[in-house]
């Protein structure tokens, strides 16, 4: 008997619900936008609750080409020391730590 969780991930991700303002739900706006979009505003809302708690270093896997626009927010939200690790596995993802500045 084959473990269900033991096997290849699929290629790909689904989404909870469907992004219904996107081309390919007949909305008009483009998917990969769109998504980019929705990622980087939770993000954004992640740094900003971080910050309000005095949090010192928060972690976040995100699309590796949002890496400018992230530093950007970050800054905004007081964490100017920002590392980036690509996944070697798949590069269009990294992991990226936000620090805060040593008082």
């Amino acid at each position: 008997m084959t473990d269900p969780l033991d096997q290849p991930e699929n290629e790909g991700y689904t989404l909870l619900y469907p992004f219904t303002a996107c081309t390919s739900n007949g909305g008009p706006y483009d998917d990969e936008a769109f998504t980019a979009g929705v990622q980087t505003g939770r993000i954004e809302r992640s740094l900003a609750v971080a910050a309000s708690l005095d949090v010192s270093e928060v972690q976040i896997t995100a699309y590796a080409a949002l890496r400018h626009q992230l530093e950007l927010i970050a800054m905004h939200h007081g964490y100017p020391n920002i590392t980036t690790q690509a996944a070697d596995e798949t590069p269009e993802w990294a992991l990226f730590t936000f620090r805060k500045s040593a008082p």
